[in-house]
Order: C-alpha cells, then structure tokens, then sequence
C-alpha cells in the first residue's frame, strides 16, 4: 500500500482488528508523529499561557478574584467534555468533530487577542478588556476539552489496547519538547515585552496554530466513533451502576480538586514574592524537561503492567510532594525547584496515564460518552475548587505569622490543604482493583 506523510491511508482488511482498529505499526507510526505535532498546536501552547495568564490579569486590574477564574477555567475544558461526544455522534467521524472543535479554538483565540489589543491602545479599556479576555479564556479552555475528549475517543477507536503506551507515550513526548519551546519562548516575551499588546500577537498566533492543526489532523486515519448517548430512554445508555467508574471519577476529583486550586495561586505567590515572570517561565520548564525521560519509561511500562499502578504511584507521590510550595517558607526558592524535578512525573506523563486508564476500563461503545460524563463532574469539582480559592485567598490575604524562624501566610496553609485533598486520589484506585466498566446489557 502506498502512501504519503500528509494523505490519509486508504486501509485493507488485514491492517485492522476484530475492533476496527489498526494494526499496522508504520501507520500507527506516522499517526502518532501528527498527534504530536497536533497537540503541540491546539493544546501546549495553551498550558504555557497558565503562568502567563495570572501576568495578564495582573495587568488588566484584576484581583485574586479573578485568578480563580482564570484557575477555573483551566477546569472547563473538563465540564464541557460532553460537548465533544456529541459531535462525535452527529458527525459519525472523528475526524470532523476535531476539526469544528478546532475551529472554536480559532475564534476565542481571535476573541482574547482583540482584549488585549483593547488594553494596549487605551488603558481606559482595560476594565471591559479585562472581562473579555475571562470570558474568553473561559472559552479557549472549553474548546481544548471539547478536543481533549475528541481526541481520546479518537485513538481509542485508532489504537489497540496494547500499543496505548508506545502511541500515546511518543505522542505525549513531542507535546513536552513543544510545551518546553512555548514556555522559554512566552517567557521570553513577558521579559521583554510585558504589555498587553504584545500579548495580543501570541495569542493570533495561537488561533493560527489551531488553523494549522485542523489541516494536520485532516490526514490522521479516521475511524468511526462508536457512541452512545449519555441519556437514552432505550437499552442502549451507560452503566451508571458500575463501581470502577464512580472509582474513576473519585479519583479524578481530588486530583483535579487538589491541583486546580494549587495552580490558580503558584504563580501569583512567586510573583507576590518578588521573582519575574522568565524566572517563573524558566521553572515550569523544568517539567517538561522530566517529562520526556519519564514518558519514554512509563510508555513501555503501562503497556505491560496496564496504567493503573503507575498512575497510583506517581498520584500518591506528586499530592505529598506538593508540601513542598508550603516548605518554600524555609527552603525558598530550593523547595519549589525540587517540587518541579519531581512535579516532572505529571504534566504530560499524568495525562497520559490518566487517560489510558479510562481507556482500559470503558468499553468500547460508548467511550468518549463515559469519558464526558466523568469530566461533567470533574470539571464541576475543579471549577468549584478554584473559585473558592480565589475566595479564600482573598479574604484570608491578611494572615501572616512566625513559624519555626520562618515568615508564613495564607498562601502557605492554602498549599498544605491542596496537597491533602490530592493525596486522597490514590483511595479510588486501590478500591478499583483491575474492575473495568462492563456495559449494561452485561452486568
């Protein structure tokens, strides 16, 4: 069979399973490379705006308030997941649904771009510009989950269970080195340029990227979702009942509960305590960097062992391991270096764990549905946890005290309790045994 790198393989018989997922390993192969180089254009470039975004606020007036927002839009992406399962199913393609998905992420994009340029040719703006550029981030992330979700049926449908790891874990690896280049390099700019108008032009480039992804993705081997709607008054719906998926959706609450609200605070501690945004862009690097050597490991693991073990582990290590942005007090700026060494172990490589878990133990009628009903409550959780911790540290910005030699404040406790409520994730996983959802009709 002959083909080209950017022309969708016409397949035969022998290349594909009982399932209807491909078997031949150099297709596979070159598929992989484009959701790489696909998650590097509609999804790294976001992560790297997570530090930037709390600069932005700054800029345009904003106040703890509205960084919960911004950390609770980061979880909106997991709320609207269903979003994506439903364009599965009225276009019958994965495919097309990822391309009107990535259409939205053309149009917010366009859309944050105009608030900042509002803010940088008239600072009279910048209240209007302000409330724009939320809702608008609110909107990117939504997009980016619709993706997400999309995306994870999408290899689920493509790739057999035993290849998971090798397919996601080299796919995951190319976004890390992308996350790495759009870190330095926004960084960099926030050096340089800390205004909002030069913000606005990284932010068209972003709706241009999303422009590129959609011709990229247009040559990944489509196949066709097998869906199932998440409420049917016929035969055919979830298994509701089933104990691993109320497991799978414990576990990624307190983790999404725990990390969201931590996320929402890191940056504006570390600006609150004087260091600049390319210090700031220089330790998130850090985790990419952690992030390939552990993806080469754990790929190859997870395909073995199956992901759940790894992903308990590396959960129960990353929620104690938080402790440490409370230990800063002490060990300053050491504390948070070795926190992002270690933090190297999520990021990609959680994600990837994460959600080749959820491929495991849903069927595959229905997957991107079982999926998008879990990230509902997820993102409800998340969404919910980084709002109230916007609450919180505002109106707890008064506390500091002496603790053993060392200067302590809100933000200090506030870690502690993130980190507790995470390390709670690994109780679901050891519930959930190797239980997978069976499908209804089965139980």
């Amino acid at each position: 069979m002959k083909f080209t790198l950017f022309r969708e393989p016409v397949l035969t018989p022998d290349q594909v399973n009982a399932e209807n997922q491909v078997t031949d390993k150099k297709i596979l192969s070159r598929d992989r490379l484009k959701f790489g180089v696909g998650c590097i254009m509609y999804q790294n470039e976001e992560s790297a705006l997570m530090p930037i975004h709390t600069l932005l606020v700054k800029l345009l007036g904003g106040t703890e308030i509205h960084l919960g927002i911004i950390g609770a839009a980061s979880s909106v992406g997991s709320f609207v997941q269903w979003i994506g399962s439903l364009l599965l199913r009225w276009t019958g393609s994965n495919k097309r649904a990822m391309n009107i998905a990535l259409s939205g992420g053309i149009v917010f994009g366009l859309f944050m771009a105009i608030s900042l340029a509002m803010a940088g040719f008239r600072s009279a703006w910048m209240p209007l510009a302000l409330i724009i550029y939320l809702i608008g981030a609110v909107c990117l992330a939504g997009a980016s989950g619709v993706q997400n979700n999309i995306e994870c049926s999408w290899i689920g449908d493509l790739v057999p269970k035993n290849h998971l790891g090798w397919f996601t874990s080299a796919k995951w690896m190319i976004g890390s080195l992308g996350a790495l280049l759009f870190l330095w390099l926004f960084g960099q700019i926030a050096k340089q340029y800390p205004t909002p108008l030069a913000f606005a032009w990284v932010l068209l480039f972003i709706a241009f990227s999303h422009l590129l992804a959609i011709i990229l993705m247009s040559t990944v081997t489509d196949r066709k979702p097998q869906t199932l709607n998440l409420i049917s008054t016929s035969g055919e719906q979830l298994n509701y009942a089933s104990m691993p998926l109320w497991c799978y959706i414990w576990f990624y609450v307190a983790w999404a509960g725990g990390r969201a609200a931590l996320a929402a605070f890191t940056a504006a501690y570390l600006l609150d305590s004087g260091y600049k945004m390319d210090v700031i862009a220089m330790l998130w690097m850090i985790q990419p960097v952690i992030n390939l050597i552990m993806l080469a490991l754990l790929g190859k693991i997870s395909d073995r062992s199956g992901a759940r073990l790894p992903l308990l582990l590396i959960s129960g290590t990353l929620g104690a391991c938080m402790l440490l942005w409370s230990a800063s007090a002490w060990f300053g700026l050491t504390a948070i270096v070795i926190y992002q060494i270690l933090n190297g172990m999520a990021g990609n490589t959680h994600s990837m764990l994460a959600i080749n878990y959820g491929l495991e133990i849903f069927p595959a009628k229905g997957r991107a549905s079982y999926i998008a009903f879990a990230r509902i409550l997820i993102g409800i959780t998340a969404i919910v946890a980084a709002l109230a911790a916007g609450v919180i540290m505002h109106a707890t910005r008064s506390i500091h005290f002496t603790l053993a030699g060392a200067q302590l404040n809100n933000y200090h406790i506030f870690f502690a309790g993130c980190s507790l409520v995470t390390i709670s994730c690994i109780l679901p996983l050891l519930l959930a045994g190797n239980r997978k959802v069976m499908p209804r009709n089965q139980q």
